[in-house]
């Protein structure tokens, strides 16, 4: 199916004509750096949490030519590091159709060996932000496909279709919905007026489910709904909620549900009166704008929590909630784009999970928000500047997650896997946080890269990477080029 799709639209892209029109900015950090730069120390009342940005915002930033309407550009990537490589090749399309559709497509192919110790998140099914793949030995084969096309009757309202990945968040990460799963299909509606930006994504995901020993994919559904309010320029309170499903049922294939296509903001009473049998995650997020370039950022995460268990401190598995908290400034004493992030993410054990994999908040056994799932805490900096074509990075991680003992040791499930059943051997009460296997770890990666062509956004990129995890350091050299449109870094 997926083959049919990019004929159609490379036919399309090929015949299109020259039209001025918006189109989504890839969800990559540097990609995304100057368009925030500007949106984030200007005086505009844009809804930053919302990615990928979709207007190309007027402004200093210097990267129109890969928005150009009707071009091919190609995805090259070539990057060899200690032990490991990473190769890809393929394209990137964007064009209009008439003066309200666009579309976008990003179809490559990519060979891989990863450092040893980046193997803990490549499971039995996927590799992180790719999916699935083929294995031969200690190489990877795995296929990439994205795409979307987007249709804007008007100023205020804009419907998307496609696979693609969406991000809501200020922060390094996002503990509602971040871009670490591959691509999924989805439908997605915005309507943007006055201060306020609504969102409802209905979602198709593939997924393992964990009450059985095979790994096979089966059809798994969500709904999400996203209010952004801007209070003012400086401050933008968000609302987020989600409801997660299986495709089948006990009476046989269920579907995409039509109860859950309300487009009205809290879903728990129609989840009630459907018998509760679905999965209902709940959350919010604020952004305050301090001087002129300063901000603080923070989430909410509420899975389901009782208020008399969590008085009584208990230690009741059920009570799963997390939070963000963060701050971020685009000129660091006084530096003109000397960005710097400092970031703490938290998440208490069992979040996230239910008692089906097809019902948790995951895509592709892999964590639909933070690539931990639940049971840790992390602490981020990233400091970044860009410099004519130069861009100098430094990111540090450290976290600390409470994971499961081999089974045949303790098959006590200790809330860090998302992936096992919350009915599978759980204690009731007694639950704290990075209970079972406790693991550090630190990170450090400082790199450079230089812009060889910013028509097709291909970098020369190199750096080094310190990493102390179960208790053995090693240091990661790698330099290479590479198209960046996604992002791709396996921190864990």
């Amino acid at each position: 199916m997926e083959k049919h799709i990019i004929i159609i639209f490379l036919l399309c892209s090929l015949t299109m004509s020259i039209f001025s029109q918006s189109f989504n900015i890839p969800l990559n950090r540097d990609m995304q750096f100057p368009y925030e730069y500007e949106i984030y120390n200007g005086d505009s009342l844009y809804h930053t949490s919302i990615k990928p940005f979709f207007k190309v915002i007027k402004g200093k930033t210097n990267d129109k030519n890969i928005f150009t309407n009707g071009v091919i550009v190609p995805i090259i990537n070539g990057v060899v590091g200690t032990n490991s490589y990473f190769t890809g090749i393929g394209f990137r399309a964007t064009s209009n159709i008439g003066n309200k559709f666009t579309f976008e497509l990003n179809p490559s192919y990519n060979w891989a060996v990863f450092p040893n110790n980046y193997n803990v998140k490549i499971n039995e099914v996927s590799i992180p932000h790719y999916g699935k793949y083929k294995k031969s030995g200690d190489k990877y084969r795995f296929a990439n496909f994205s795409g979307y096309l987007s249709y804007s009757p008007n100023n205020y309202f804009n419907f998307q279709l496609g696979k693609y990945k969406n991000f809501l968040g200020d922060g390094y990460r996002s503990i509602l919905l971040s871009d670490n799963s591959n691509s999924n299909w989805f439908l997605k509606g915005s309507v943007n007026i006055w201060k306020i930006k609504y969102i409802i994504i209905y979602d198709y995901f593939n997924d393992i489910d964990c009450n059985d020993n095979t790994f096979n994919l089966h059809d798994k559904y969500s709904t999400i709904h996203y209010l952004s309010w801007n209070i003012s320029k400086r401050v933008n309170f968000n609302l987020f909620e989600t409801v997660i499903w299986h495709g089948k049922d006990t009476s046989g294939y269920r579907g995409f549900d039509v109860n859950y296509l309300n487009p009205i903001i809290f879903f728990r009473p129609i989840e009630f009166s459907l018998g509760s049998p679905d999965n209902v995650i709940m959350g919010g997020g604020f952004k305050i704008k301090i001087a002129k370039s300063n901000h603080i950022y923070g989430q909410i995460l509420l899975d389901e929590f009782k208020l008399a268990e969590l008085k009584a401190k208990s230690g009741w598995w059920g009570n799963k909630y997390g939070y963000q908290i963060g701050f971020k400034t685009y000129n660091l004493i006084n530096i003109k784009h000397l960005f710097w992030l400092a970031e703490y993410n938290r998440m208490r054990p069992f979040t996230f999970s239910h008692w089906s994999s097809l019902e948790n908040w995951g895509n592709y056994y892999q964590a639909l928000a933070h690539p931990l799932g639940a049971n840790f805490d992390e602490f981020v900096t990233l400091i970044k500047y860009p410099y004519k074509r130069w861009l100098f990075k430094i990111k540090t991680i450290y976290s600390r997650h409470g994971e499961d003992y081999n089974l045949s040791i303790d098959s006590t499930n200790y809330g860090g896997n998302i992936y096992r059943s919350y009915n599978d051997n759980t204690n009731e009460y007694g639950n704290t946080m990075f209970q079972g296997n406790l693991i550090n770890l630190t990170q450090i990666n400082i790199s450079t890269s230089f812009m060889i062509m910013p028509s097709w956004n291909l970098r020369f990129e190199a750096g080094i990477i310190y990493r102390n995890v179960y208790n053995t350091s090693d240091f990661y050299y790698y330099g290479g080029i590479k198209t960046n449109i996604f992002n791709d870094e396996i921190d864990y």
